[in-house]
């Protein structure tokens, strides 16, 4: 594997960042309130879901095109979209995630934030996808699946030209050569690696362009992606 790993241009995300600072601290100490009840994310001090949680996913703001619609799957606690909404008003977003209590608490913060620009919807990605196939312009994920797993998430909800955004600590390049040069089945092409430093930690994010259409049928069904891996 010889993809060149390129810079986050961090100047641009703390731009971003700092214009929207407050509304930003708003999300991190309702998050906060709402992981008690809900399990959201890992920490409930608002501070380090700030500093950790919230920064991450801003780095990304950089590669996000202008106008586009977004897809967050297994979305959580709203991370990343819920950033990327805060930060960029032309951004329309949706939330997924299959757990109803989740998804109620995601609600409450997005009525709370007043964002017109996001929508929580609960379903398993597979049965989503089905009935929404190629309607977005970007795919995305936060801590979630195997990479290549989350290829398969994303490639039916993605539109041709657009891309899939995949936050992912250095293990995932263990995961990218199981599968490495074999993404035409789902119909990506272009890998990129962005690398970036948050909270001390060395961090990277992998983005694909949609080229073509799958070459095998999806969205397959419910648990098989991760059962029967589309690479071996």
């Amino acid at each position: 594997m010889k993809t060149k790993i390129k810079e986050i241009p961090r100047d641009v995300a703390e731009k971003l960042i700092n214009a929207n600072r407050e509304k930003l601290m708003v999300y991190a100490d309702v998050l906060s309130k709402a992981n008690v009840r809900a399990r959201l994310t890992g920490s409930i001090d608002y501070r380090d879901i700030f500093d950790e949680h919230i920064i991450d996913c801003a780095m990304a703001l950089p590669l996000l095109p202008l106008k586009t619609k977004v897809i967050d799957v297994g979305t959580g606690g709203g991370l990343p979209g819920i950033v990327w909404a805060i930060c960029r008003s032309d951004v329309s977003v949706v939330l997924l995630d299959s757990v109803k209590k989740k998804c109620a608490a995601l609600e409450d913060i997005v009525r709370i934030l007043r964002l017109e620009n996001v929508q929580v919807c609960r379903a398993r990605a597979e049965e989503f996808a089905s009935l929404n196939q190629e309607k977005y312009d970007v795919a995305t994920a936060r801590a979630v699946a195997h990479l290549g797993v989350l290829l398969e998430y994303f490639s039916p909800f993605v539109k041709i030209g657009g891309k899939c955004i995949a936050f992912k600590g250095p293990r995932a390049f263990e995961e990218l050569r199981e599968f490495h040069g074999k993404e035409k089945i789902l119909g990506w092409s272009g890998l990129e690696i962005w690398g970036y430093d948050v909270s001390g930690k060395r961090l990277f994010i992998f983005t694909w362009r949609k080229a073509s259409d799958a070459e095998i049928k999806l969205p397959r069904r419910v648990g098989i992606p991760e059962k029967r891996p589309w690479w071996r």
